[in-house]
């Protein structure tokens, strides 16, 4: 709807007017330090892992274009790609790799390889992987772009969830706001909508999805599903100057045009350098010092709802701290791992 538009609606009634809002971290969001005082399980800035899963010979991770597998506190490659992995999940004890520009691969345990799918609406942008029984279950945030960055500022809902049984792909909902994570829990799928701040929950793939969670303080991603429990990892977090941005569209167009994509004022993985960043929000405050209170251009945090969407349990890091941009997580042997692309490093969880 034009901004126009809009501004005559609110005139004629105040209650018509529509506002982006960021809600509060408060109940299970509730801040803490549970992921600053997580363990690191890689060597600090060797690797960038993205998704992380689980099998029965330990962790495995995706950073690049690589798969790598750990077991026992020692990190090996188990297969290297000529794109980048994308996303990850688990079947049969074999790992399922996204590889951009190929398809889904799974990968054994030596590392030996298999083209499981390589239809066209799997070869990019997959973000999430997840099993539902025989088939898979693949979320692709745009047919459009490929950043999620621009995606956001161009309002991008071209996504896709696909359904992937045997060698062929069929995609059962489109039109949707860059979907980042995908779950099967309960008989039902479990969907991330980074860019509407929203969980649902979908009694069949295609099926008309029924709103868990909604206007969610973060951008919400990939789901593990534990159970009862569902931990969602949160990449970025939304902050009130992006959300202006976002209603006024020239201003948006200008900053797309003007600015280099790498100091727009969105979301990060991780904050950068003070020194080049621009000032805004109050980030920066004395000496290039960020205080815990300022805003924050990235966040860690990982959360955890019940089958309701009621938010029960969250792990953060401090808005100064390195350990940022949560982009995969998993369970195993009790322990919550996240994989903190922005922190360069898998962290486990001592008390979840």
């Amino acid at each position: 709807m034009s901004p126009v538009l809009d501004t005559v609606k609110e005139w004629l009634n105040p209650n018509w007017g529509r506002a982006r809002t960021v809600p509060p971290m408060d109940t299970g969001l509730r801040p803490n330090l549970r992921l600053d005082a997580a363990a690191e399980l890689l060597p600090a800035g060797e690797y960038e892992p993205d998704d992380v899963v689980a099998t029965a010979a330990g962790l495995a991770f995706s950073s690049g274009n690589d798969v790598f597998a750990v077991r026992a506190d020692e990190v090996t490659r188990l297969v290297s790609f000529g794109g980048p992995v994308t996303a990850l999940t688990v079947r049969d004890d074999q790992i399922v790799a996204a590889v951009e520009g190929r398809g889904l691969v799974s990968v054994a345990q030596s590392g030996e390889t298999e083209d499981l799918c390589t239809d066209a609406p799997v070869t990019g942008c997959v973000t999430a992987l997840a099993t539902d029984g025989a088939a898979l279950l693949a979320t692709v945030g745009s047919t459009k772009v490929s950043e999620w960055s621009r995606a956001l500022v161009s309002g991008d809902r071209s996504g896709l969830l696909v359904r992937v049984d045997g060698a062929r792909a069929e995609v059962v909902a489109e039109r949707l706001a860059w979907p980042s994570g995908v779950g099967v829990a309960a008989g039902e799928v479990l969907l991330s909508l980074s860019l509407d701040h929203r969980i649902e929950a979908r009694s069949a793939p295609g099926g008309r999805g029924r709103v868990l969670s909604a206007n969610l303080p973060v951008y919400p991603g990939r789901v593990h599903v534990a159970g009862d429990d569902w931990w969602f990892a949160a990449p970025y977090i939304r902050n009130r100057v992006t959300e202006l941005l976002l209603d006024e569209p020239g201003l948006l167009a200008e900053m797309t045009e003007k600015i280099s994509p790498e100091e727009w004022f969105v979301p990060r993985l991780r904050a950068g350098d003070p020194f080049t960043d621009t000032m805004q929000m109050g980030q920066l405050r004395v000496l290039g010092v960020v205080k815990s209170w300022a805003p924050a251009r990235s966040c860690g945090l990982v959360f955890r709802t019940d089958s309701t969407g009621r938010v029960a349990d969250s792990a953060h890091a401090r808005v100064d701290s390195p350990r940022h941009g949560v982009t995969g997580l998993t369970v195993h042997n009790g322990h919550v791992i996240a994989a903190a692309r922005g922190g360069r490093n898998l962290l486990r969880l001592e008390d979840a």
